[in-house]
């Protein structure tokens, strides 16, 4: 049996092994690839297996046509008063299976983690639930005048409903972990925005929609406690329950995981309220008057309202003062030193920042501690931001069908169900795009970090060398620094140990 360097050697041409003879450690004996290896040639799948992996990476979004087109030539099975019975199947036990399996999924302790952040639950849930329906009524009622009975009324009170809803749960979270986003901060915000919106949501569409003959209210007046029995027993209580039996019982739950996806069970749950939701609409004839143009119309609208509302939570979230953001990063120097420095280096240490500008001149009149105003306006980390931006614009499909069905399951308003639904399944396959389009640029803007002194300008390696020496301040006594001089010191230090780093 010829040995591995044998066969390596045999391989080579003679011009290698020559090389290779003269040069012994001049290269590895690495033979060049065969024409006739298989591995130097591309693979080869069979059609079959492409369509199966394009299949299990878009099964959701392909799963949606394919429930739409079930609903267009197949109706009878799905409508209300069907085979099936989706009024009650669907309504009660499908929906409260969702929310079941998202309380089972929820982290208790990642919740109350997170909990704190109260600026950040504020900016998402405002934007969530006031600015974005105000924008799209105002995008409606503008729409109504100005186009007069060109576009179907039903699209506009769907793209009201669709503002009214909450973030979503799970594609949040995914994209935020993806992003090195803050997740436990983007779960938290999506549990919080889904059991806010069993009780704002309806009233929100009820605002949005006063006075029109899209409105649920219609001509018989409503039942809102009813409205909100029915949303807390099928959303509330199921997600509550899933918490409960998740703290008493992780084991069975993590057992339960093993066997079943319990995202995949999601979505194909929301699959069927899909289906049922078009079957509906298909029975009644009620896409008979939309035009693809209505379509089109309205995912470009969707889209503008997405991305405006991704630009104002990031600006919001990160656009600051140069002051206001060099005050944070002095302020989490100061901390983190305080946590490192030896006691002695810190007994005489002033309670206010003397800055010596000749370190980093941008900290040049600034002072620690900052005011309560300075510490409450400091710009967001940049996990936390990612997480706001995948919460504060997206809305629920999960949430947004269940209400549809609840507020138009009987009367004459059933038969609006499908185009109301319309606008929301656009919007969530819009922001299923632009978020995984989002995920690879956000990875990197993160894994930059935030910034550092050294971002605002060049420090002064003269005075930074004093104080590795132990010089002190500018006065000569040992171990007498400001505030700002201990900030300097670990800049400096981690300038000089970068400097190093890469000098060898």
């Amino acid at each position: 049996m010829e040995d591995e360097t044998g066969l390596l050697y045999r391989n080579t041409t003679t011009s290698e092994r020559t090389n290779i003879l003269s040069n012994p450690g001049s290269q590895p004996l690495i033979p060049p690839r065969s024409h006739h290896d298989p591995s130097s040639q591309p693979s080869t799948r069979s059609w079959r297996t492409q369509a199966w992996d394009i299949w299990m990476k878009n099964w959701f979004l392909l799963g949606l046509v394919i429930a739409i087109i079930l609903a267009r030539y197949y109706p009878d099975w799905g409508r209300t008063g069907g085979p099936l019975r989706p009024e009650y199947t669907a309504k009660y036990g499908i929906t409260s299976c969702i929310f079941l399996l998202s309380g089972l999924s929820l982290k208790t302790s990642d919740l109350l983690t997170s909990a704190m952040n109260y600026k950040a639950h504020l900016l998402v849930q405002v934007t969530s639930f006031v600015l974005i329906p105000v924008v799209v009524k105002a995008i409606t009622v503008a729409m109504s005048a100005g186009g007069g009975g060109k576009m179907n009324r039903a699209l506009l009170a769907g793209m009201a409903i669709t503002s009214a809803t909450p973030t979503t749960i799970s594609s949040n979270v995914v994209m935020t972990a993806n992003s090195l986003g803050n997740e436990s901060l983007a779960l938290f915000n999506a549990a919080m925005g889904n059991l806010l919106g069993v009780f704002i949501s309806p009233l929100i569409v009820l605002l949005l929609l006063q006075g029109t003959p899209e409105s649920p209210e219609g001509k018989h007046g409503m039942n809102y406690s009813k409205i909100l029995r029915d949303l807390g027993t099928t959303i509330l209580f199921p997600i509550l329950f899933g918490q409960i039996y998740l703290y008493y019982f992780p084991r069975s739950v993590q057992w339960m995981k093993s066997k079943v996806h319990f995202p995949t069970l999601n979505s194909a749950c929301l699959l069927i309220l899909v289906w049922t939701v078009f079957c509906d609409a298909f029975h009644n004839h009620v896409f008979d008057e939309v035009r693809p143009l209505e379509i089109i119309v309205i995912g470009i609208i969707e889209g503008a309202v997405f991305w405006g509302a991704t630009f104002f939570l990031g600006i919001v979230a990160r656009i600051r003062p140069r002051k206001i953001r060099i005050l944070k990063i002095m302020d989490e120097q100061e901390r983190s030193l305080n946590r490192q420095c030896e006691p002695s280096l810190l007994e005489n240490q002033s309670t206010t920042s003397t800055v010596d500008t000749s370190v980093y001149p941008c900290t040049r009149d600034l002072h620690l501690p900052r005011s309560g105003i300075q510490s409450w306006c400091e710009p967001m980390s940049k996990p936390d931001t990612v997480a706001i931006l995948f919460c504060g614009a997206t809305k629920s499909v999960a949430m947004g069908i269940p209400m549809i069905k609840i507020l138009y399951s009987s009367g004459p308003e059933s038969s609006l169900a499908g185009l109301l639904a319309t606008p929301l399944l656009i919007y969530h396959v819009e922001q299923l795009f632009f978020g995984a389009g989002m995920v690879s640029w956000l990875n990197k803007w993160v894994s930059r970090g935030d910034e550092t002194l050294a971002s605002f300008g060049p420090a002064s390696h003269t005075h930074g060398e004093a104080l590795l020496n132990g010089n002190g301040v500018d006065d000569g006594s040992k171990n007498k620094w400001s505030s700002t001089d201990r900030i300097n010191y670990g800049a400096t230090s981690a300038s000089v140990a970068s400097s190093t780093t890469n000098g060898h």
